[in-house]
């Protein structure tokens, strides 16, 4: 949300201290007493006091280091305007003086110079490269004030931060030396040959200045017809046009933009109805909607491989569509449309995707409840009911404050069940639960009886069951959850096992989540369910410094079951160690006993690039897992896998190798166990390349055998087609309909298929009924209210809990096996035919004893009591290929598992499996499942990589409307991850100025990052600076679209109010914090007023981002707190300690303040607002012209 200061401005110097993550301890002073044990460092020396004393005992060590730094030294240019940034890395640095003569370990420094116009013209990490150099980024602009060409960054044969006036002329001999043949690939130090490191932008020779054509690095990706080394660019490029929609019949021509006019009707029940009138009257006029066409890197000609976007005069996207000649088919065109349709009040009402028909027919209710999306509100414009593919209704309640208070699926409403939110007077959620109404009541009795009752519930210390007194409506049947906060003040029945000692913690906890309860849903049949503790303690900075995590060993509650987490952290607020010492119960349960004990500590250069991870079990040596080398410029370029001694520094080297566009290309290792290797646009011949990131070609290397090249094939829809072994062990070849549900999959070698699939209502459906092979009956599926395939397509029935994950596999009347969750979706247990397995947060046990420990590169295997590290070499995609350890007689490295994959993860069937002992971590590095023969466990859902497809529908499922709600990384399986079985991307622009959202979203990382948008608002990025230049805003966009637990939604309105709080140019409307402990958020925003305001300050882009990573860093609060985040209402924004202030603050910051100055009704100034009067919305920096951004008149709204 953009904050603003009312009445003045107040101005502050503000430094910012930001250390990056480290295992040793900075020590500036002489060190007396007794230290704990540990690493502790100094740049220059370590002083021991006379009364320093340490002893060492068992496991412990006391190390001592001086690290290896370099003098910062500076010659900043005395003719170029420039702002230096100066990040301290340790404390004690509070003035300006205090900068002077320290070191890389002590201080970050970055220089960005300025041209007399005050545009930024190079940027500068100043010995920000692994070897000390400078890092240097030239920025030019053309005549209209334009960035048309971006510079990659490059890094200098110097160091002092000095302004290079050849930066342009060194940046091409940083990528192109002189002497080097054109054919040459790669240079020393494994940094890309580029001759082109640039990429250029054309835009419309108009007013509005619309980008035409975006290049990329590299010679295939310039702009059409441009002149490069490899001769005249044949324009590799994303091409964008725009037109408007006429009423011409869809054809292979490009000038034919008809378009399905579409209306709601609003029924007085809020149900609504589809409306579309017949004849030239059911089709929009001429001129009527804006039509944006976008071609990405691979359109060669025609209409296939384009989208269109069709927008009314609203600024909504009424229609999205995409063609793509059929593959073998090359004059057989597909056009797939999607319908986006509002009702009167402008609530997206339908949609109606390319299955549906909607170019041509009237979808029935049965393709309506079949194949589209269904949406009502309540009077309040309250989404109070929905309908996705696949799904029953779901139904929602809201109080007076406009918090859901009940929702219910569609198993659940037939058994008259709701799920239940219960709130505190700050609109936090206290407690979850379900509630058994005992009959259908409608939605409108039940908000009726919610209105009637308390809106919040409080705190009751009599209250020995839950802690609170709960007077809302409705009283739960089971509880779910119970979140305590603010302080640790008679908490009913808290294990004293769980509290630390007195003093050792802060009571500074207002605002902050104290104590928390989870159920384990298998025991909702209990009177009670079992419930799980979570105790956090914080030090005065509000930071967890000690946890006790209540675990379930044995499908067992015991206060003696739990783990004991101590966070060490930096002054920045950064985890710089870890210690995790797990307990279990004794044999009568009378005594807790450690189980297990876990040390971690890392290590950061001098730019915070990760370079160490070191590992400890119990008393056992510290184990170095990796460590990590980068190129010049900041890309990964060695891996080193497990410390040794001796000669050989590592049991294995993996080296990495990138093209132009930074996509990985290679990845081998020293010794040969696994390599592979990527092509793209350079496949061998016969092969057609791909110019968008998709993968042309792969080969692998395969132990006592040759390597195994596989070629692969694309729709221009992105989806692959075909893939081809050259030993045609794993070949695949896919064909699908046109909401990407696979129609027939043919397989080759072990696993050899010719799979045929049909769906439920005669193929108008996304769920699949019945596969054959090669003609043969071979699978069916039934499915429940919620969309969940009942079998597993043979003869194994499969029930589902409240979050509809798997909860009992049967056979017959046979139970095969069991799953245990708890509410938030952690997988506690699994009871099955392999015996029964315990996770707990990374330690999963067998049958009641620790089996392994994972770690970042494989886990740590417990043979007999002695712990083995055993690492993973991997794919691009993650897959585990083969598993290592180091022999024990030999000291060198010992095969333990190798494993092959189909492109769509159905695995090779191995030799001698054992499934006790072996990794069970494959596909995606996902669980592969027994008693489910061949499925991953993803998190959130099951995927079957026999058929292909997810088990389940996906949670987030409205957020992919135009493919199948079964769809698996959308069918392009080389490239795409599903992390958790939900949405591969996370950042996601909606709303009538989604474009503009964007393209200053796209400002606020230029240089650093260039962003994409597809037509569902999906917002990816590729670096367009290596890692060490691009900068911690920047940073904070990659970590929200890489969270694929969080989904960051917002909304880009067109106007000047946000009139949901009255805030100017964005608001933080909370988030909803899922079962599964996903978060989806929602943030609103003006593009227009933000636009303006940052222009003022000279900061493009930067409040949009701001408003972006608010929204992302609110959903981080929520899943560490455990529950969702309110909108940031008066109450909200006045708590220093709420969500929204505290996401507010670690956000990226805001360009500037706006001044807010209120009037009364008859002109005259007033301290603040009435029911009558003006507001007014200033910027003024001080310096410039103080300019209006906007102003609001009252009344206001009662």
């Amino acid at each position: 949300m953009m904050k603003y200061i009312k009445g003045a401005f107040l101005w502050a110097l503000i430094v910012l201290f930001i250390t990056p993550l480290k295992a040793q301890t900075y020590i500036n002073t002489p060190m007396t007493g007794t230290p704990a044990a540990g690493q502790y460092y100094n740049e220059k020396q370590i002083t021991l006091s006379p009364n320093f004393t340490f002893t060492a005992s068992s496991g412990q060590t006391l190390k001592l280091f001086i690290k290896d730094c370099v003098p910062l030294t500076l010659n900043l240019s005395s003719s170029q305007n420039y702002v230096m940034i100066s990040t301290p890395r340790i404390s004690g640095i509070t003035t300006r003086s205090g900068l002077a003569n320290r070191t890389t370990c002590e201080l970050m420094q970055n220089v960005q110079y300025f041209d007399g116009l005050g545009r930024p013209i190079q940027t500068i990490q100043i010995k920000g490269s692994p070897g000390y150099n400078d890092l240097v980024q030239p920025i030019a602009y053309d005549s209209l004030n334009r960035e048309t060409v971006k510079y990659l960054p490059y890094a200098s044969t110097s160091a002092n931060g000095s302004y290079r006036s050849a930066a342009i002329t060194n940046q091409l001999a940083f990528y192109d030396p002189a002497g080097v043949p054109d054919s040459t690939s790669q240079l020393p130090g494994g940094i890309a040959h580029i001759s082109t490191p640039y990429a250029m932008t054309k835009y419309e020779p108009s007013a509005l200045g619309r980008v035409l054509e975006q290049g990329a690095p590299g010679d295939p990706w310039q702009l059409t017809g441009t002149i490069n080394p490899s001769g005249v660019s044949s324009g590799h490029t994303i091409k964008t046009s725009y037109s408007v929609n006429n009423t011409l019949a869809l054809t292979d021509t490009a000038n034919t933009y008809l378009a399905a006019l579409y209306t709601v009707t609003i029924n007085p029940n809020q149900s609504r109805t589809l409306v579309r009138l017949s004849g030239a009257d059911g089709n929009y006029l001429a001129g009527e909607l804006t039509v944006k066409i976008t071609k990405d890197e691979n359109w060669q000609s025609g209409r296939g491989g384009t989208s269109e976007e069709y927008i009314d005069k609203e600024g909504r996207i009424v229609l999205k569509r995409t063609f793509s000649y059929l593959v073998g088919a090359p004059n057989e065109l597909q056009i797939l449309s999607t319908y986006y349709v509002y009702d009167d009040v402008g609530n997206l009402a339908y949609v109606l995707p390319p299955k549906s028909n909607a170019d041509n027919t009237v979808p029935t209710q049965t393709i309506l409840n079949n194949l589209c999306y269904q949406y009502r509100y309540d009077e309040y414009n309250r989404l109070s009911q929905k309908r996705v593919p696949g799904k029953g209704w779901e139904n929602m309640v809201y109080n007076k404050l406009d918090q859901i208070v009940l929702t219910q699926d569609s198993v659940q409403r037939g058994n008259n069940q709701w799920t239940v939110n219960k709130y505190d007077g700050l609109g936090r959620v206290i407690i979850t639960g379900l509630w058994n109404a005992g009959a259908n009541i409608p939605l409108t009795t039940l908000q009726d009886s919610i209105y009637a009752a308390s809106q919040w519930d409080i705190r009751d210390y009599a209250n020995n069951t839950t802690g609170y007194k709960v007077t809302s409506y409705p009283a739960l049947t089971k509880t779910l959850t119970i979140n305590y906060y603010d302080n640790y003040t008679n908490i009913p029945t808290i294990p004293p096992g769980l509290t630390p000692t007195p003093g050792t913690y802060s009571n500074l906890t207002k605002g902050l989540v104290t104590v928390s309860k989870t159920a384990v849903l298998n025991t909702l049949s209990n009177t009670e369910p079992d419930m799980l503790w979570n105790v956090n303690y914080y030090d005065n900075k509000g930071r967890v410094v000690k946890a006790y995590m209540q675990h379930y060993l044995g499908g067992t509650l015991s206060s003696y079951n739990y783990d004991d987490v101590s966070n060490t952290y930096d002054f920045t607020d950064k985890i710089t160690a870890t210690s995790r010492k797990q307990y279990t119960k004794n044999a009568d349960n009378t005594a807790a006993i450690l189980a297990v004990s876990i040390a971690n500590q890392y290590n950061y250069d001098q730019a915070d690039r990760k370079r160490e991870t070191f590992e400890r079990i119990n008393s056992d040596p510290q184990v170095l897992v990796s460590r990590l080398d980068y190129n010049a410029i900041g890309q990964l370029k060695t891996k080193h896998l497990h410390g040794l001694s001796g000669t050989i520094p590592f049991l294995q080297d993996i080296n990495y190798l990138y093209n132009e566009r930074a996509w990985l290309l290679s990845g081998k290792s020293n010794t040969n166990l696994f390599n592979f290797s990527l092509a793209y646009n350079k496949p061998n011949a016969g092969v057609s390349p791909q110019f968008n990131g998709n993968i042309a070609q792969m080969e692998y290397t395969k132990t006592g055998s040759s390597n195994v090249n596989f070629n692969y094939r694309y729709d221009q829809l992105n989806r692959l087609k075909s893939a081809l072994s050259s030993d045609s062990a794993l070949d695949e070849t896919i064909d699908y309909d046109v909401m990407g549900n696979i129609t027939k999959l043919v397989r080759s070698g072990s696993n050899s298929a010719n799979l045929n699939y049909s769906y439920y209502n005669a193929n108008l459906n996304n769920r699949l009924q019945t596969v054959t092979n090669n003609g043969n009956a071979f699978r069916s599926y039934a499915y429940d209210g919620n969309g969940n395939a009942t079998s597993d397509g043979g003869t194994k029935n499969i029930s589902y809990n409240l979050l509809n994950l798997p909860q009992t596999i049967k056979q017959a009347d046979t139970i095969l096996a069991t799953y245990t969750y708890d509410v938030g979706g952690r997988k506690l247990r699994n009871v099955g035919s392999d015996g029964g397995w315990d996770y707990i947060n990374g330690i999963v046990y067998t049958n009641n004893v620790i089996n392994f420990i994972q770690t970042e590169e494989g886990r740590i295997k417990n043979i007999s009591g002695v712990y083995n590290y055993e690492y993973n070499l991997k794919d691009q995609l993650g897959n585990v290929r083969l598993s290592f350890d180091r022999d024990p007689v030999s000291g060198l490295v010992r095969r333990l598992q190798e494993d092959e994959y189909y492109s769509f993860g159905l695995r090779k069937t191995p030799v001698d499996y054992d499934i006790l002992n072996h990794n069970r971590y494959l596909y995606n590095a996902k669980e592969i499942q027994l008693d489910l023969t061949n499925q991953y466990d993803y998190g959130a859902r099951f995927y079957d990589p026999v058929i292909g497809r997810f088990t389940t529908v996906d949670p987030l499922a409205d957020k992919m409307r135009r493919v199948s709600t079964y769809n698996h990384a959308f069918n392009n399986p080389l490239r795409f991850i599903d992390a958790d079985g939900m949405a591969p991307t996370d950042v996601i622009i909606g709303g009538d100025d989604k474009q503009a959202a964007f393209e200053e979203l796209q400002k606020s990382v230029k240089g650093q990052l260039t962003l994409s948008m597809d037509d569902k608002g999906n917002v990816t990025y590729s670096k367009s600076a290596p890692d060490p230049l691009i900068g911690k805003d920047a940073k904070q966009l990659i970590a929200a679209i890489d969270d694929h637990t969080v989904n960051v939604n917002v909304t880009a309105t067109k106007g000047n109010i946000i009139s949901t709080v009255d805030f100017v140019g964005g608001a933080f409307l909370g988030n909803d914090l899922l079962p599964s402990g996903n978060v989806n958020t929602k943030q609103v925003i003006s593009p227009e007023i933000l636009e303006k305001m940052d222009n003022y300050f000279g900061s493009p882009g930067k409040t949009t981002l701001h408003e972006v990573t608010e929204s992302y860093n609110g959903a981080k609060i929520a899943q560490s707190n455990g529950v969702s985040s309110p909108f940031a209402s008066p109450s909200e924004v006045a708590n220093p300690n709420s969500d929204y202030q505290k996401a507010h603050k670690a956000a990226t910051d805001q360009s500037g303040p706006v001044i807010e100055k209120y009037y009364g009704p008859l002109g005259g100034r007033v301290s603040k607002p009435g029911i009558m009067g003006k507001t007014e919305y200033i910027l003024d920096n001080g310096v410039k012209p103080a300019v209006p951004l906007t102003s609001k008149t009252y009344p206001q709204k009662l």
